[in-house]
């Protein structure tokens, strides 16, 4: 398992390097929701290049309320996004941004299935982006490499925060992101 342990930390810095020895084809993106249940739609979305700068940071008007257990995590509330374009009218330009990338996420089956139900709710219907999807979470739980038998692979770990009682915002998620992948490929940690 040592090995097996080393060569997985290995590997996942190998990723990080190669990510930053492309930056024009890789972006970062993180979204909020409304939840995580199968209707849970997107409420705010961050795209960062990974040079830090900022290429989308959005409010998005869900079809329905925020929960206020969601607005606990983000503090995005029904009246912050009152005014906010629908993901409809955000799609175009997302999908302009993200075309030929790879987008890197920190959980990326979970950002990509919220993005595709927010589009079907939005009466987009079945509408998949079209790009590579890499998540930098299963990377990271390689790299630290506390692996579970009981599921059979390498632990998820947090996003590395500062300060973990701060609400999640998209971009600085992101931001926090493209630090752990500079601190991955570095063989910082």
């Amino acid at each position: 398992m040592i090995g097996t342990r080393y060569d997985a930390r290995v590997e996942a810095q190998r990723w990080a390097q190669r990510l930053l020895e492309r930056p024009w084809q890789w972006v970062l993106l993180d979204t909020e929701t409304t939840g995580i249940d199968g209707l849970a739609e997107v409420v705010q979305i961050g795209v960062l290049a990974p040079d830090g700068t900022p290429l989308l940071d959005t409010l998005v008007r869900p079809t329905r309320p925020i929960p206020p257990e969601a607005t606990a995590i983000h503090g995005i509330s029904n009246m912050h996004v009152a005014q906010a374009p629908r993901y409809r009218d955000v799609h175009p330009r997302l999908e302009a941004l993200l075309r030929g990338k790879t987008v890197v996420v920190y959980n990326a089956q979970y950002d990509a299935r919220v993005l595709r139900q927010t589009a079907r709710l939005s009466g987009l219907g079945a509408c998949d982006l079209p790009v590579v999807w890499q998540c930098a979470m299963e990377q990271y739980a390689r790299y630290v490499g506390r692996w579970s038998d009981r599921h059979g692979s390498f632990l998820w770990q947090p996003l590395p925060r500062p300060d973990p009682h701060a609400r999640h915002q998209a971009l600085d998620d992101c931001r926090l992101t493209l630090a752990l992948i500079r601190r991955m490929a570095a063989g910082a940690l």
